[in-house]
């Protein structure tokens, strides 16, 4: 899910940055200030710096995910008890810190899996509609690995934001657990010490 963060959010930057250069270049053409072209500069810098933000972003989880399987992947032919829950806890801790930026990411995931299921739908429209009306059984025939393209894109992306989403709530109900089990843990100590 990290990876198809960061392609949404490397489209995203590249988006805003497509939209600044040609409004301002528009604006030169013109010679003039105009309010339209300036305020879609303006979004075309806040979608660019979003991008970026969302890059770094992703790749600070995607490097710890990357750091913590290393780690596992090191250890696991002498794998100890004391391992396991070890690695148990820095998953733990690991999700705990990052919560609300993986809640985001399986938005832009999702989000951005549906751009791109209306982009191949809108993609094999095209394709279909080609060949209805030039009153022929031509196709366009190129269109057709785009539309593949972006249809597996938005697949891969929906599915990989609904099976983390269920990892997710696994991992919330874990945390719960643990909530629940300090806190008990905590009255017990409070009422047999002296």
């Amino acid at each position: 899910m990290s990876i198809s963060n960061l392609v949404f959010a490397a489209i995203t930057m590249a988006y805003g940055i497509m939209v600044i250069v040609t409004r301002l270049q528009e604006m030169a053409q013109s010679g003039t200030l105009l309010l339209v072209p300036l305020i879609m500069v303006i979004v075309g810098f806040a979608a660019a710096v979003l991008g970026i933000k969302w890059i770094l972003s992703s790749v600070e989880i995607f490097s710890s995910i990357e750091e913590l399987k290393s780690a596992y992947d090191a250890k696991k032919g002498q794998m100890t008890p004391e391992d396991s829950t070890g690695f148990i806890i820095q998953m733990i801790n690991q999700y705990r810190t990052n919560k609300a930026t993986i809640r985001t990411m399986i938005l832009v995931c999702t989000a951005g899996g549906c751009c791109f299921l209306v982009l191949g739908i809108m993609s094999s429209i095209e394709f279909v509609s080609a060949g209805l009306t030039s009153g022929m059984n031509t196709f366009n025939y190129l269109l057709i690995p785009s539309a593949l393209l972006l249809l597996g894109i938005a697949m891969v992306s929906l599915l990989c934001s609904y099976y983390f989403r269920r990892y997710a709530s696994i991992w919330d109900l874990r945390l719960s657990e643990i909530s629940r089990s300090e806190n008990v843990l905590e009255k017990t100590m409070e009422q047999n010490s002296p």
